[in-house]
């Protein structure tokens, strides 16, 4: 049986290999203590219930952590509009977590313009959720899929679609819902495309960001860069500053 430490490990070992090169990963356990969370992160979590609060400073102790991975010292990471964190200058990153794991990335924005992470339970997405997660060519995909991994397929486009949601709002701070993208999956290596199915600020219907996604130690897991230079992971994709 594996344990909960064991399972990070693997989580975390799995994040690393999908993130590119200079790329920051820590993985953390917020059922178990965290180190207090800094000052200027306080009051984000003020009136916080007391699970939210132990999600949220597991979160920081994991960003602070991919910080030193990168050999950075750590910093504040507080948050700010829509609970999305609020980077140091100079960093860009991304944190995800379920009820046993909490997963950051950090890099240099020069880099990287956008990361995004996901963590999901490995479970079926519920049912009642297909049509308000799914858009029809991705229904269509999944009636075509054995019907006892139907769900758990489905599961992995929602974790998907909320790592390319989470990489291009830090740049664009851009609001969309799960009909945006539509998602075609790859489950054979854990990779997928998600292509945008309208215009929302500088992207444009038919633009595309690749990602890797699947099930590991318990989870699902979805990773997506942005990268900032050419050649790099999705760096043809336009997503840039409004304003």
């Amino acid at each position: 049986m594996m344990t909960s430490a064991n399972h990070l490990t693997v989580l975390e070992n799995q994040a690393q290999s999908w993130a590119p090169q200079d790329v920051g990963v820590a993985v953390s356990d917020p059922t178990r203590p965290a180190p207090p969370v800094w000052p200027q992160e306080a009051l984000t979590i003020a009136r916080a219930v007391p699970a939210r609060r132990r999600e949220f400073a597991a979160g920081r102790d994991a960003a602070r952590r991919a910080m030193n991975a990168l050999g950075l010292d750590a910093q504040a990471v507080p948050g700010g509009a829509n609970r999305a964190p609020q980077w140091p200058v100079g960093l860009t990153g991304t944190i995800s977590h379920d009820a046993t794991s909490c997963v950051a990335m950090v890099a240099l924005s020069g880099q990287f313009r956008g990361l995004g992470v996901d963590v999901e339970p490995d479970a079926p997405l519920p049912e009642d959720l297909l049509p308000e997660i799914c858009v029809p060519a991705e229904r269509a995909w999944l009636e075509a899929q054995p019907a006892n991994e139907r769900y758990r397929l489905a599961r992995r486009i929602f974790c998907a679609k909320e790592a390319v949601y989470k990489a291009q709002f830090p740049v664009t701070r851009l609001l969309f819902g799960f009909d945006a993208v539509e998602v075609q999956l790859n489950a054979q290596d854990n990779r997928f495309v998600a292509t945008f199915r309208h215009h929302i600020g500088a992207i444009r219907a038919g633009n595309v960001v690749s990602g890797r996604v699947g099930a590991v130690a318990g989870h699902v897991l979805a990773v997506v860069a942005l990268g900032a230079q050419a050649g790099s992971q999705n760096a043809d994709f336009p997503v840039s500053a409004i304003g």
